[in-house]
């Protein structure tokens, strides 16, 4: 049976795979084809914060959830899970950098790049908490009132 903070985890991992594809296909459209932008009218504004806000945020909250649950006891799996997350965030940041600079300007949206920049920081700092999750491994701590008299 899967225990709720490896779901939790899971979910986190599938959240941001989900942004990195979605923010990877949305760079893909503005470019348009032969780098001359979109061929139809868009807002990439608000397209953007909606692709943080279904995807991004919430898998970054649920990796700092997961590593809550985990925190006193640690956890290999919830651990591996985290750092794997944290490297596919940190991965694909990288890559949708690479293609920032070939959006045309009129579609240009110049928040990207901090958002970018903050991206890759939750990127190091999910694989610090999967870190830490792996290394305490073992190490339960009895709750209060729970000792052996």
């Amino acid at each position: 049976m899967v225990k709720l903070e490896s779901a939790v985890s899971l979910a986190s991992l599938g959240l941001i795979v989900m942004f990195i594809v979605l923010l990877y296909s949305f760079i893909s459209f503005l470019i348009g084809p032969m780098s001359q932008g979109p061929d139809i009218v868009v807002q990439p504004e608000g397209v953007l914060i909606q692709v943080i806000s279904i995807s991004a945020a919430p898998g970054i909250i649920l990796a700092g959830i997961a590593y809550a649950f985990v925190k006193n006891y640690g956890s290999k799996k919830i651990g591996i899970i985290l750092c794997i997350s944290g490297a596919i965030l940190l991965i694909g940041i990288v890559l949708i950098q690479g293609m920032i600079p070939k959006i045309p300007e009129i579609v240009f949206v110049p928040q990207i790049i901090p958002l970018s920049y903050a991206f890759l920081a939750a990127g190091i700092g999910i694989i610090i908490i999967g870190i830490i999750a792996f290394m305490r491994e073992g190490k339960r701590q009895r709750p209060i009132g729970e000792e052996n008299i």
